[in-house]
């Protein structure tokens, strides 16, 4: 929460600083991608030197996400990614009373996939943030009872500081959850699990035929019978949920969520390849209120009526959701050559000839903007380009900014084929988008996705020499006006690739150095692309930071 709440300040500083100076000045405007001038000025265009290299993105904070992966992911340049998942599970009511003669019938898990219904009618789905999925990219899943205790509080931190969990299984440097801990009894199990998109029927016994008919339908789910007449692939002991569950129904563990936590530390979800080379990644919502594990029973309930007892069986539910703690643990198989390559990167002086972004526990990229070009001009000496300082600091403007940009162009020889639509920048020194970023009020109304004036989605373009060309852009307009107007600091940028632009909280590395998080968004996605750098071997597609200025007419 501390840390929220300081990301909280700073976003809110931010945007006071932005909108009290725009109101202050008369500026250029950009509708667009046109640049807007006024009579008497003439509209030029600079290309600035930057640098650019890679850097390895390392175990960040996994607990408390919105949305959980779950899956495997092979990518053919990067290597593959395995995401299990361990979660909590919180009682819907505590104190149950299950009444006389209770007879489990059946035990069923579910949580939702992200999806899309059609617009066309209201039976058919379109599943999001699935990467994969088909029949033929099966994998094996396994779902465990957990061992592993997930304490909520910190005990080496402040008083009341939470426990952070990281996406390599760690608590903290020297603390990790172990494999056999969290393999506890065998739930369930399949060698042949995919995310499918059909809606699903619920069933109930008609009275007055006796047959199941479906009722109801839900969307699109990971549903399994964990018990009952239905169940497949099950492994538990005979009589399992009725000792775990209505054995205990006087005792303090069905009384008080802490005791419950500690007494059934919830499920563990492991997902195996079956084929190295698939695919099969989804977002689940493990957090929304239909992610439960309920158990369906029926009691003995005797009512008196005109002085006769009639005693009838009565349907009853015990439902858990996954409201506790929620964690994603990564495993990588990172290609090594890609991974020497990443850490052999130059120094920041001189920048690497291509940039190696992926999600998850992948990688990015540092961009710093102006760095001394050929003819050794400073980076201090462009930035006055645009500026005079006085011995008192005072700003004057020399040249005005219409338009900032960079252009990212896509190595495709190098990069994986499923490349992500969108790429984030953000200012690693304080772990917050940049202005440009708050300013955009762009949004899609298909998906949460948005920021599509200041990222640019990837695009493909028609050079001149006839060949198509792809990559992306970045406005940075505003920022770089803070820069050279407003004196701010021109820290290093992060490069990101993102399954959602405006997914803009960051999540803790466990041992940050010069980069302190990474954003959610990039967290969710396992997509990777392959950009040139400021050193490519193709100049003309190396890493460009285009300016348009207006200056007064001498």
């Amino acid at each position: 929460m501390k840390y929220f709440n300081s990301v909280l300040f700073k976003s809110i500083c931010v945007l006071t600083l932005i909108f009290m100076n725009q109101s202050c000045e008369n500026e250029f405007s950009e509708i667009g991608t046109d640049i807007v001038g006024t009579p008497g000025f003439e509209i030029k265009k600079k290309t600035y030197p930057v640098t650019t290299y890679n850097k390895k993105i390392t175990p960040f904070q996994s607990n408390g996400l919105a949305e959980n992966l779950l899956g495997y992911y092979y990518d053919p340049v990067f290597g593959a990614s395995t995401v299990n998942f361990v979660g909590q599970l919180t009682p819907a009511s505590l104190t149950p009373n299950f009444g006389e003669n209770t007879v489990l019938d059946s035990v069923v898990l579910t949580i939702p996939y992200n999806s899309t219904v059609s617009t066309e009618d209201d039976t058919s789905y379109e599943l999001d943030s699935l990467y994969g999925g088909t029949k033929s990219d099966s994998i094996k899943l396994s779902i465990f009872r957990n061992n592993y205790y997930l304490r909520a509080f910190d005990p080496s931190g402040d008083l009341d500081a939470t426990q952070n969990y990281y996406s390599n299984g760690s608590l903290a440097q020297g603390e990790t959850i172990g494999a056999s801990e969290l393999e506890g009894q065998l739930l369930y199990y399949s060698d042949n699990y995919y995310p499918k998109a059909n809606p699903i029927g619920l069933k109930e016994v008609n009275e007055e035929t006796g047959e199941l008919e479906v009722t109801s339908t839900i969307p699109p789910s990971l549903r399994i019978p964990l018990y009952g007449s239905s169940s497949e692939n099950t492994s538990v002991p005979d009589r399992f949920w009725e000792g775990l569950i209505f054995a205990k129904e006087e005792d303090e563990v069905l009384s008080k969520t802490s005791s419950f936590y500690e007494y059934f530390r919830g499920l563990y979800f492991k997902v195996e390849p079956t084929v190295t080379e698939n695919k099969n990644l989804a977002q689940l919502n493990f957090s929304s209120a239909s992610s439960n594990v309920t158990l369906y029973y029926t009691y003995d309930q005797t009512t008196t009526v005109d002085g006769e007892e009639n005693t009838t069986k009565v349907q009853g539910e015990y439902e858990m959701t996954f409201s506790g703690n929620r964690v994603n643990i990564f495993k990588n198989e990172f290609n090594t050559s890609i991974l020497q390559t990443i850490e052999d990167t130059s120094t920041d002086a001189e920048g690497d000839d291509y940039l190696y972004l992926k999600g998850g526990e992948g990688s990015m990229a540092i961009i710093e903007l102006f760095s001394d070009d050929e003819n050794g001009t400073t980076k201090a000496e462009q930035l006055n380009e645009f500026r005079d300082v006085d011995e008192e600091g005072v700003i004057t403007t020399k040249r005005l900014i219409n338009e900032a940009y960079l252009e990212l162009f896509v190595e495709t020889t190098l990069s994986n084929l499923d490349k992500p639509r969108r790429v984030y920048v953000y200012d690693i020194a304080n772990n917050l988008p940049v202005a440009d970023f708050f300013l955009d009020q762009t949004t899609e109304a298909a998906s949460s996705d948005s920021k599509f004036t200041h990222l640019v989605p990837l695009t493909k373009e028609t050079g001149a020499d006839g060949v198509e060309e792809q990559k992306y852009k970045i406005r940075l307009t505003e920022h770089l006006n803070n820069i050279v107007m407003r004196d701010s600091t021109n820290f290093k940028l992060g490069l990101v690739v993102t399954s959602n632009a405006g997914a803009a909280n960051t999540r803790e590395f466990l041992s940050p150095t010069d980069v302190e998080g990474v954003p959610i968004g990039t967290v969710l996605t396992p997509k990777s692309i392959v950009l040139h750098g400021n050193n490519s071997p193709d100049a003309a597609k190396s890493v460009k930071f285009n300016i348009y200025y207006t200056e007064p007419n001498n």
